[in-house]
């Protein structure tokens, strides 16, 4: 006999139910980013139990120009930096953690700099930067080099990829706020 599973929504998430006290979202931690600020912002005035906002054109249109700007570079990038099957990707790899470099200043400008907008964050973030950088092009690169007898290559390609990745966007960050605090423009400026 098989266990049953109970899959409740938090009551925070679920329709407001008769007889049911209200519940108040928990409240996020003092250093916590916001999730998606556009959507935070109308889920704040939006009343209990309110429908979700309706799906705009415009943002999807945004996210389709980026992700074409950010297919046509990496193409370009993989054409003039062919990589091959028993060395290191370092296409792959560059266009990798250079897109980590746009996406956290893309994060920057968006979250500290630039005035609230609706289109940076698609356009770049997920519509350039999606399309430009993509974690499968590293899960093929390494399981190429592993199928053909390189995997100790396909180790540290991996294990480089996260680390430098990683430390592209802390290293973007720290240097980028202090930037952000030493200009006083936008909403972040100045802090």
């Amino acid at each position: 006999m098989l266990p049953r599973f109970s899959f409740r929504r938090p009551p925070w998430r679920r329709p407001p139910v008769p007889g049911d006290q209200p519940t108040a979202a928990p409240e996020r931690a003092p250093f916590a980013l916001p999730i998606d600020p556009d959507l935070d912002a109308v889920a704040a005035g939006a009343p209990p139990g309110a429908p979700p906002p309706r799906l705009r054109v415009a943002p999807l249109v945004a996210v389709a120009v980026g992700g074409f700007a950010g297919g046509l570079a990496r193409y370009a990038i993989g054409e003039a930096w062919p990589t091959r099957t028993d060395g290191f990707p370092a296409a792959t790899f560059a266009i990798n953690t250079s897109g980590a470099f746009v996406l956290a200043c893309v994060l920057l400008l968006a979250l500290e700099v630039l005035p609230p907008t609706t289109y940076v964050r698609p356009l770049l973030g997920t519509g350039f930067c999606g399309a430009y950088t993509t974690f499968s092009s590293v899960a093929v690169s390494s399981d190429q080099l592993v199928h053909h007898g390189h995997s100790g290559i396909a180790a540290e390609y991996v294990a480089l990829s996260l680390v430098a990745g990683l430390a592209v966007v802390v290293a973007t960050l720290a240097v980028g706020r202090r930037v952000v605090g030493a200009v006083p423009l936008g909403r972040g400026g100045g802090r």
